[in-house]
């Protein structure tokens, strides 16, 4: 079996922290990335709030800002937002880091109306994975189980790394789509948004599950425009990562769309990051470039962006 001996992982907020201490007792280094103000100490300050206890990093986790110090890396994890991978690409491009880069991020490049993978591909001569699923940070670093999925045109890569960094608290499971787990990662965020609406509205648990119905058969129409495939779907990360989203009281989309149904605007919305106002920016693209309606997803980029 291939082994890893040293990660990196570009971002160290609260999935880049709970990955890292996940995958730590299986590598023998990781190196965490992240701002200027990064420190041991600031992500060990992340740490304990996920965990709710006084609990530190394993001793092999090392963080700092210095790209270079992940020059050796056998894997790069990119664990940031959305908006910021093209960012990223270009500074792994300019330290002549040619390691496997797999995307954690969800979300689209809204610029263009296009998967991340082929942002990454478009300025980056790595390989890139897509890693994706139901896996809330605070859970995953309590060491609570959960799967995700990893797919990629190398196969081999994919499988290499589900056999290395698998374990009793992720589950990691190879597939060959990478394009439906993409769709699915990014536009379940923007659908929680919209279950967060409907929730703030008091419409209903019937209501939401319709609306993860129809936004489901969106997604699995895009996804095949695109060239998936809908069997991916039944993936964790397909529908396992719509449902967590979606139903979760958790979820930074839902509590998005619960403030905007008590008549907030999103220009004002100073709670977590929510990934779905994002990645909605870009599904009039997907609508006009592919022909297709995308009529739930296009309501709530109403809602979001409204004329």
């Amino acid at each position: 079996m291939y082994h890893f001996n040293k990660i990196g992982i570009i971002g160290a907020g609260a999935y880049g922290v709970a990955i890292a201490q996940c995958f730590s007792s299986k590598i023998r280094q990781i190196m965490l990335i992240g701002n200027a103000d990064s420190s041991l100490s600031s992500v060990n300050q992340i740490f304990a709030a996920l965990t709710d206890s006084k609990s530190q990093l394993n001793e092999n986790i090392c963080c700092t800002d210095n790209f270079s110090t992940i020059k050796d890396c056998d894997l790069i994890f990119i664990a940031t937002p959305a908006v910021a991978v093209a960012d990223i690409c270009e500074k792994i491009k300019t330290y002549g880091i040619y390691a496997p880069v797999i995307l954690c991020s969800k979300g689209f490049d809204v610029k263009k109306g296009r998967l991340l993978s082929f942002l990454a591909e478009e300025i980056l001569e790595n390989e890139i994975a897509i890693f994706s699923g139901p896996s809330f940070a605070g859970e995953i670093a309590k060491g609570l189980p959960a799967a995700v999925n990893i797919a990629g045109k190398n196969k081999t890569l994919c499988c290499n790394i589900t056999a290395c960094l698998s374990s009793t608290v992720l589950e990691i499971k190879a597939i060959d789509d990478f394009i439906s787990l993409q769709i699915a990662g990014a536009m379940k965020n923007i659908l929680a948004i919209g279950c967060g609406v409907l929730s703030g509205l008091q419409q209903g648990e019937n209501a939401i599950a319709k609306l993860i119905v129809l936004g489901l058969g969106e997604m699995i129409e895009l996804a095949t425009a695109l060239g998936g495939q809908k069997e991916t779907f039944l993936e964790f990360g397909g529908i396992g990562d719509v449902v967590l989203s979606c139903a979760s009281g958790k979820s930074r989309n839902v509590l998005l769309g619960e403030y905007i149904a008590g008549g907030g605007k999103l220009s004002d919305w100073n709670g977590p990051l929510a990934e779905g106002a994002f990645a909605a920016q870009a599904i009039p693209l997907f609508a006009k470039n592919n022909n297709l309606q995308l009529g739930i997803f296009s309501e709530i980029y109403k809602i979001l962006y409204p004329i």
